[in-house]
């Protein structure tokens, strides 16, 4: 198996739930630290236009989105300790409803109480990701007691989900966990009540807890362009064939664009079908600095439609 390069920033949430979930199952990983806002210059050559934090490199097979990214640990480290295979479905809605509203009403949360200490620059960026382009900071500060009674809401059910012990479907932490663990997180690291908040969820803080000190850290620090470098000199053996689907006219090659459902500032990741079945869909992309490379996202939560 090629190294694991995660290309990231280590403030990242979803890079910290992605860092988590190499670290429970105790596998090596390489670092490349990425810029917070665009631009970013070197790995947009491994993405097709993805922007989003963080990016799971392996050889020239480039996976994006951290749904995605968390099957392709499972796949290529060959163990189901983040994703049994009884309990795959309900641990992906769960995360599903996690990192949509969950993590959405914290990020709004700490977005709202940082406007007037962040950088401009990231506030913009971040606000057009979240929010859509028609946000204000006026606006958000009017939501935001609400905004903070539907986050407590949603932890709350968590909350009640949880025992004193295991993790919340299996004896054993899995994702389902590491997704809880990285809001608890994110909460408490960036928000200056985020403590006090958390600790009206005692259960939750226990898995935030039991999953940072199950989670190891194997990673070695390495540059840009030896990663852009080791994906030019391998080769992708990912599959090719386009599952047939009721209403859908894709087909092996055709130019597709893909993007996010929600509304948001992400630009589209263009490229040559390669691979779609119901889960993920994969594009052939190719670029001078990283040569042919398989660009691969979940179709869930993406629109994917043929590009001119």
């Amino acid at each position: 198996m090629p190294d694991l390069i995660l290309h990231h920033y280590w403030p990242s949430p979803f890079a910290h739930k992605i860092r988590l979930a190499l670290g429970l199952v105790d596998t090596s990983w390489k670092s490349v630290e990425i810029p917070r806002v665009p631009p970013k210059p070197l790995l947009m050559p491994l993405t097709a236009g993805y922007r989003r934090t963080p990016v799971l490199q392996s050889g020239a097979d480039v996976y994006c989105d951290t749904q995605n990214i968390v099957r392709a640990i499972s796949e290529l480290t060959a163990t189901s300790l983040l994703l049994p295979t009884r309990q795959r479905g309900q641990i992906f809605a769960l995360t599903d409803w996690v990192d949509g509203t969950v993590f959405n009403l914290a990020a709004r949360v700490i977005l709202t109480s940082a406007l007037d200490t962040a950088p401009p620059e990231f506030i913009q960026d971040r606000g057009g990701l979240y929010f859509g382009p028609n946000w204000t900071p006026e606006g958000l500060k009017a939501q935001l007691p609400g905004v903070i009674r539907q986050l407590a809401a949603h932890l709350d059910s968590i909350n009640q989900g949880l025992t004193d012990t295991g993790g919340y479907f299996t004896e054993s932490l899995s994702y389902a966990d590491i997704s809880i663990a990285y809001v608890a997180w994110f909460i408490r690291g960036r928000w200056d009540v985020g403590p006090e908040f958390l600790s009206q969820f005692p259960r939750v803080e226990r898995i935030e807890r039991d999953v940072h000190e199950q989670s190891t850290d194997r990673h070695e620090e390495v540059s840009a362009e030896s990663a852009l470098m080791t994906a030019l000199q391998a080769k992708s053996s990912a599959p090719r064939g386009v599952q047939a689907q009721i209403g859908s006219r894709l087909s092996e090659g055709m130019r597709v664009s893909i993007r996010p459902q929600a509304e948001t500032s992400d630009p589209p990741i263009i490229g040559r079908l390669r691979y779609l079945d119901r889960v993920r869909v994969s594009i052939d992309h190719q670029d001078p600095q990283v040569g042919d490379v398989v660009v691969h996202l979940p179709v869930a939560g993406y629109q994917i439609q043929p590009s001119d």
